[in-house]
């Protein structure tokens, strides 16, 4: 099976959908856009990887819809007596941690592939 744009792309809008329900529903405050730039930095990772590995990408996309999806219903729904603090800084970590690594595999995907030419 041949992995199209059009399947990406459409992982990458759901993505941004449930990074926007999620930035919606906690109300804005210094805690949300914290939040709302891991997550822009979750999106921005995913779409260089694309550049550099497309089927790479997919899957990561994949992986971080399932775990996004987890922890922001997580944020939303069990945030009783404070807890929701730490779903948020689930959320904050795990997506730093995961789109930092993501970068880090496109541009060593990237430069290999630059050395490769040289």
């Amino acid at each position: 099976m041949k992995l199209t744009d059009k399947r990406f792309w459409i992982a990458w809008l759901v993505l941004l959908i449930l990074v926007i329900v999620s930035c919606i529903t906690e109300g804005w405050g210094e805690d949300t856009a914290l939040l709302g730039a891991a997550y822009a930095l979750s999106l921005l990772s995913t779409w260089l990887c694309h550049k550099a590995k497309p089927k790479a990408a997919f899957v990561n996309m994949i992986v971080m819809i399932v775990y996004n999806a987890i922890l922001s219903y997580n944020l939303i729904f069990n945030s009783r007596y404070g807890i929701g603090l730490t779903w948020w800084f689930f959320a904050l970590l795990l997506n730093t941690i995961y789109s930092i690594a993501l970068l880090f595999y496109a541009f060593v995907i990237r430069y290999k592939s630059i050395r490769k030419r040289v």
